[in-house]
């Protein structure tokens, strides 16, 4: 799976409206599967400290369980700006009590992801003329961006709940930085 680049991913937030361009913020900047991001709930985020609690997944069927693995139960810090965008977003959300779904369809129950990407994200690529970016490419897009900004591979491991190091390492080895070997040799 092919993350999108950094200009895609612009197209793509810059051609979604104002609450479906939050989703797909909110799984760039997460890096949480889709059945993870459709489960939460407002509870889950502490605006004290800006962490998000990953506790429950929700299956295409709409039956909610626990995360993929053991590792899945874990918290992911958030951004500044994605914190005060959910808090803005909760003020503006009929169904923003503590036990109520953050990203709900329309009678606040979990998101149709199939109906999601069909109904919005497909439309929403076209708008943005990018092609072959699936929704789990996002999540791929924020794993690389961490790697990027130099977070250790155990620390990657840990938010994008990866059952072990070598799941994270046989996916993305390639992309953390290389030492200098001829260096070394030297």
């Amino acid at each position: 799976i092919k993350p999108p680049s950094k200009s895609d991913l612009k197209a793509i937030l810059n051609a979604a409206d104002g609450d479906f361009r939050l989703m797909v913020l909110f799984a760039a900047s997460t890096g949480l599967r889709a059945g993870e991001q459709w489960a939460l709930r407002w509870s889950d985020v502490d605006d004290d400290t800006g962490m998000l609690s990953i506790v429950r997944r929700v299956d295409a069927y709409g039956e909610e369980g626990p995360p993929k693995s053991v590792a899945g139960t874990r918290q992911v810090p958030l951004s500044s700006m994605l914190l005060r965008s959910l808090k803005e977003w909760r003020l503006q959300s009929k169904f923003s009590a503590n036990d109520d779904l953050i990203f709900p369809n329309k009678k606040g129950r979990y998101m149709g992801h199939d109906n999601l990407v069909k109904r919005r994200y497909k439309p929403t690529l076209e708008a943005a003329d990018v092609s072959d970016i699936n929704w789990h490419s996002i999540r791929h897009y924020a794993v690389s961006t961490w790697i990027e900004a130099g977070l250790a591979p155990k620390t990657v491991q840990t938010f994008a709940g990866h059952s072990s190091l070598q799941v994270t390492m046989d996916r993305y080895g390639h992309l953390f930085p290389s030492d200098n070997y001829k260096a070394a040799m030297d």
